[in-house]
């Protein structure tokens, strides 16, 4: 028997090794995805955008890799098994490659609106890449030293009657992982939706004051259509006070899109925050600010080459783009491209500084107004104890618009805390307010339920909190 095994091995490359530590990785790192991803202990959060994403499906499609790696480690001479293992990690990689930018993004800008864990999704990452090039690698290495060998066993002439229950196991193994792994992966995406409901997060509290503040606009029926010129005359857009704020909302004029983005360098170590927000308005209009330069101009969502505009054309059809146009230098002509999640669309703007060029993410949403705001703790719960510093910085503020899709509050200096028979201490990045928040540290000075309280925008939201005697000093 040891001699079968040696001679097995003997004839096997470090292609087929790699496959093997391939399939034990795998099947390690999958549970240590499916232990941490929502473990409140761990604080090992995906972020806010993750929900929405369904990320589940990374574990899963690590499980189906591994299923498929134990069917080539039993099938060595069908080579070509192994590019359905080099597709399950891929996918698993490709869901990653997803979360990742928010927080490279909080990271340039300080401002870690996303959330969650940075630590682990950058473990994952860098782990599901390696796999990824393993896989690859060892897909073109092959699993026989020698190729005779390997067509000698592929020949049906040559098999026992084990080889083809090895090969009909084998088959179905495969054959199920693939279907499965994408038959759940495909559910528990479309159950993600584009804005994740956690259960109690959306309070029927909250659900109640949607229903109760009036307001009937539809901004997902305004379309306007591409036109060969421009009128930079207008009246409207050449007067000084045509605003680049919000203040033109009215009962005759409603806000469509709103868009918001910063930025941040750390030049010359000022880590201060670049604003910029645009507001696409319902009689085509737009107007806003890039950091100090006023940017006003026409926007439209229906291309020339969108179908024609007739009855028979539904109005959504038409709808096949999103730009905006303006004789301002730089910003003559800006294309949007579709975003997931909380935001609809998003671009990249020009951003001049004295000392250089830089460009600025934008994201914006059809507009609907706040109607609440709430704590979204990131299932991330530390113990309260009094007299003991507990970490809060993962929880995030954040608003509710009228349809019920929620964001964390964009700029979160904006945010008051306030604790009941406690203190919450806000630090901010190099002691300044403008570069971010670096910590958010509350200390209770009372046992039982105590009120941990945000205050922005008018709104206000109480989280509570059971707070425990202190821990009993050791004994020197």
């Amino acid at each position: 028997m040891m001699e079968k095994i040696k001679k097995f091995l003997e004839r096997r490359t470090i292609g087929y090794f790699l496959v093997a530590g391939l399939a034990l990785v795998s099947l390690i790192l999958a549970i240590i995805f499916f232990a941490s991803y929502k473990n409140p202990s761990l604080a090992a959060q995906m972020g806010n955008k993750a929900d929405g994403l369904g990320v589940e499906t990374i574990g899963i499609f690590l499980l189906a890799g591994f299923a498929v790696e134990i069917v080539v480690l039993v099938l060595p001479q069908y080579r070509f098994i192994q590019i359905g293992a080099v597709a399950m990690f891929g996918l698993a990689f490709y869901k990653e490659v997803l979360i990742i930018p928010d927080f490279i993004a909080g990271i340039a800008n300080n401002v870690m609106y996303n959330g969650g864990n940075l630590g682990f999704n950058m473990f994952l990452f860098f782990a599901l890449l390696i796999i990824v090039v393993v896989a690859v690698v060892a897909a073109f290495l092959g699993f026989y030293k020698n190729e005779e060998e390997n067509r000698e066993d592929m020949k049906a002439k040559n098999a026992t009657l084990f080889t083809f229950i090895r090969i009909g196991v084998g088959a179905a193994v495969f054959v199920a992982a693939i279907l499965s792994s994408s038959l759940v992966s495909a559910s528990v995406t479309q159950k993600a939706g584009a804005n994740r409901q956690v259960a109690g997060l959306i309070t029927k509290e909250i659900e109640q004051a949607a229903a109760d503040y009036e307001y009937d606009f539809d901004p997902s029926t305004v379309l306007f259509e591409e036109q060969a010129e421009w009128d930079f005359n207008n009246s409207v857009l050449k007067d000084s006070k045509f605003p680049t704020d919000k203040s033109r909302e009215s009962a005759d004029c409603h806000l469509v899109y709103y868009f918001e983005g910063a930025y941040a360098e750390g030049y010359q170590g000022d880590y201060s925050q670049t604003y910029g927000y645009l507001y696409l308005w319902e009689d085509g209009l737009y107007g806003g600010k890039i950091n100090d330069t006023t940017v006003k101009g026409y926007w439209y969502n229906s291309s020339s080459k969108a179908p024609a505009d007739d009855p028979a054309t539904p109005k959504n059809e038409s709808m096949d783009c999103l730009n905006l146009v303006s004789n301002v230098s730089k910003y003559e002509f800006i294309n949007f491209e579709k975003a997931s999640g909380f935001y609809d669309w998003r671009t990249h703007l020009y951003l001049g500084f004295s000392w250089g060029t830089r460009s600025m993410e934008i994201a914006g949403y059809l507009y609907y107004p706040e109607v609440a705001i709430l704590i979204d703790t990131q299932d991330s719960m530390p113990e309260f104890r009094v007299g003991e510093e507990a970490d809060i910085s993962f929880w995030s503020p954040t608003r509710v618009l009228k349809n019920l899709k929620y964001s964390s509050i964009f700029v979160q200096t904006d945010v008051n805390w306030e604790a009941t028979n406690g203190k919450i201490t806000i630090e901010y990045v190099d002691g300044q307010k403008n570069r971010g928040i670096s910590s958010i540290i509350v200390v209770f000075d009372e046992v039982g339920q105590q009120d941990i309280t945000i205050k922005w925008g008018g709104f206000e939201y109480t989280y509570t909190v059971d707070v425990l005697e202190a821990l009993p000093e050791e004994e020197e």
